[in-house]
């Protein structure tokens, strides 16, 4: 009798779930990770980037075909940070681009199951492409461990595979069809840059195509096995001479394990001696502090915070006390695990009536609805279903700003971090957490009439405007 794998083989939860069976092919998923896997899954090998295409059903849908190898091979170069000399390819789609390669004076050295590595070259390989192989019938981690080791430095990663919400947007037969193929895993855009990120690859940029994504990456070029990850909090302050000092006090106690920290907080110049507060913190070692001559909003300080931040995951925290620090804890553990690289804090996940004004009950009714509709508004124009996209506590992985360059000044800014995230495929895990709402009286800032309009214009900005910074749009990197 088959046992069935329970576990997942990516990040070992037992938080799986029977999906549906094709095929004979049990399929499970993880709701830890997102993978969804067949089982019995194959166990790593040496044979990382083992092939066969004589088993790949006729009828599968496939990614490449619709894709010309002069594209590819230009996103390639315009990823590599110099020139390509000597590429790995592996896929039996590869031909089209490996001929083209080869008559631009590029030497191609192709994989195979009977000879997986390329001629022990580690470290001296440019550029490696994986057509449709990641997760086909051997362990994801395995193979891109195996192309770790044999990419330089810088080296660039280039993978074209099915993705599962690139399947969803298709049609159902082409979603049920595409499982008939023989793949131990299938990703979506989140779980599989989360992976790439655990396997030491940055600067991920995907593209969406009818039934998966082109994802490139680089190799991390220095990489510390034994390095603890390092959290940024970034702590806007303005006029909150009430909270500020307690806050601050609160969050430099909260003891996180496994992580070196950063508090980084942007004064905005306040008029209630905020600023004296802050600059008693001077000194401290746990603390960097950022002084502005004037204030422009919360989100400007945000984004001055985590241009100074040195982090490897970032926390958005604000200067009063409507949330928990208590709740580090759950929110961290999915960064820090590198198993998700962006997760928001739910005000949501058991009562919407979060806000309570005892000054002006009225305006707390309004702001409850204002966050139905507005939740309601972002998820039909990004096909999302998140509970509360506007939460302060957003924490993400430095790799998701990737390519991006944040605008927003005020509140909007919580606008254009989800919805420029979501684009890039990084649907955020919610997590609850505690909140208790501040009245206008106690120092809240949003502006009930001006702030919803920024609203509106950060929606069809940044849902509809360009995605990428004009660097990564014209094929520079950083």
């Amino acid at each position: 009798m088959n046992v069935i794998q329970r576990d997942c083989p990516l990040c070992a939860s037992l938080n799986t779930e029977y999906e549906f069976q094709v095929n004979n092919r049990r399929l499970r998923r993880c709701f830890d990770c997102e993978l969804l896997f067949a089982t019995p899954f194959p166990e790593s090998s040496d044979d990382a980037l083992g092939y066969t295409p004589a088993e790949r059903f006729s009828d599968a849908p496939t990614l490449i075909g619709a894709l010309p190898p002069a594209q590819l091979l230009e996103w390639l170069q315009g990823h590599s940070k110099g020139s390509l000399r000597r590429i790995v390819v592996a896929g039996s789609e590869a031909s089209g681009l490996t001929q083209m390669a080869c008559t631009q004076g590029i030497e191609v050295l192709e994989l195979k199951t009977d000879d997986p590595k390329p001629r022990e070259e580690t470290g001296e390989i440019d550029a490696c492409i994986l057509m449709g192989v990641l997760g086909e019938k051997s362990h994801p981690a395995a193979q891109l461990a195996h192309v770790h080791s044999f990419l330089k430095p810088g080296g660039v990663l280039l993978l074209t595979l099915p993705t599962v919400d690139g399947l969803r947007a298709r049609r159902q037969k082409a979603y049920r069809s595409a499982f008939r193929a023989p793949r131990a895993a299938y990703f979506d855009t989140h779980s599989l840059s989360a992976l790439l990120v655990r396997c030491g690859f940055c600067d991920i940029r995907s593209w969406s195509r009818d039934n998966g994504a082109v994802v490139v990456c680089r190799k991390v070029k220095q990489r510390s096995e034994e390095k603890l990850p390092r959290l940024s909090i970034v702590l806007p302050v303005y006029n909150e001479q009430a909270t500020c000092k307690e806050l601050i006090d609160t969050v430099l106690a909260k003891n996180i394990e496994g992580a070196e920290r950063e508090v980084v907080i942007v004064e905005s110049n306040s008029t209630d001696g905020s600023r004296e507060i802050v600059r008693a913190y001077e000194g401290h070692p746990d603390v960097r502090i950022i002084y502005e001559g004037q204030p422009r909003g919360k989100g400007y300080a945000v984004r001055n915070g985590i241009a100074h931040a040195t982090g490897d995951v970032l926390l958005i925290q604000d200067a009063d006390l409507e949330y928990d620090i208590e709740d580090y804890d759950s929110l961290l553990e999915p960064l820090f695990s590198q198993r998700r690289l962006f997760v928001l804090g739910s005000r949501h996940k058991g009562n919407w009536k979060m806000r309570e004004f005892e000054d002006r009950r009225w305006l707390g009714a309004v702001f409850n609805f204002g966050q139905i509709f507005f939740t309601w508004l972002i998820n039909v124009t990004c096909n999302t279903h998140l509970m509360d996209p506007f939460t302060m506590y957003k924490v993400f992985h430095r790799e998701c700003l990737y390519g991006l360059e944040l605008e927003a000044n005020r509140f909007d800014l919580d606008w254009e971090i989800v919805i420029k995230f979501v684009r890039k495929g990084l649907i955020p895990l919610e997590i609850p957490v505690n909140y208790v709402s501040r009245s206008f009286s106690e120092g809240k800032k949003v502006r009930p009439l001006h702030d919803p309009i920024l609203w509106f214009r950060a929606l069809v900005k940044f849902r509809y405007g360009p995605l990428y910074g004009s660097a990564v749009r014209e094929g520079r990197t950083r």
